[in-house]
């Protein structure tokens, strides 16, 4: 092999190791910028105050929790998903209210994979908290896996069956499905938790058009009685 048919060879291993890149910009390939940093305007001495002091304690819960909050309150939305995932990484534990913000900075980013993630610890954190299984079906709802919202729907729904909110998402999620018996049997539990809506024109109208499509057993509350559905023509 000629002298001159090696120099692309010498070239291609200087360029893969890590003292070529800084020479006059020969390889392709470099480092990209880093990120600017955030401004964080009049608040950036406690901002930095904070984080110095959670370099040396990293598992102060009452501190961590007081930099995401700041960090959200400045907007620097990314900084609080980082503060949460620091947190987490230090071996810390759950922390419920860097995850809550975790969750929102996430949402508002519109990463939705990090929103599933932080409500995911949420509700593992709090198995019976019914908000958090309604953001994550949200989460998942946005991902397309509309089977694992509903799931979720419905078990905040079991643990808060009067709450309109949650029934409008279960049955929301019950219609994308095509699951017009679940959803009737959603509205009939309702009722029962809340008597008051049994007669509101509007829940009694979408229950008689359920049982109108379903061979579902209905009960219509009020004065209406029990009836059978109707099977779909």
């Amino acid at each position: 092999m000629s002298a001159s048919s090696r120099a692309p060879f010498r070239l291609a291993v200087l360029c893969v190791s890590s003292g070529a890149l800084a020479v006059l910009g020969a390889c392709s390939s470099s480092k990209a910028p880093e990120e600017p940093e955030f401004d964080h305007g009049l608040k950036k001495p406690i901002v930095r105050k904070l984080r110095a002091e959670l370099k040396e304690t990293p598992c102060d819960k009452a501190k961590a929790q007081e930099h995401a909050q700041l960090l959200l309150t400045t907007g620097d939305l990314k900084g609080v998903t980082k503060a949460s995932d620091d947190f987490a990484a230090a071996g810390c534990g759950a922390n419920v209210v860097l995850l809550q913000l975790s969750y929102t900075a996430h949402a508002r980013l519109e990463q939705k994979e990090g929103a599933l993630k932080a409500a995911t610890a949420l509700v593992e954190a709090q198995p019976t908290n019914a908000s958090y299984r309604v953001w994550r079906g949200l989460s998942q709802e946005a991902l397309g896996k509309t089977e694992d919202a509903a799931a979720d729907y419905q078990k905040a729904f079991e643990l808060q069956p009067d709450q309109r909110p949650i029934l409008n998402a279960l049955l929301k999620a019950y219609e994308t499905l095509n699951r017009p018996c679940d959803a009737l049997a959603a509205y009939q539990r309702y009722v029962q938790a809340k008597p008051t809506e049994a007669n509101k024109s509007d829940v009694k109208e979408a229950m008689q058009v359920l049982a109108s499509k379903t061979t579902c057993p209905v009960d219509l509350g009020g004065d209406a009685g029990t009836t059978e559905a109707s099977p779909t023509p």
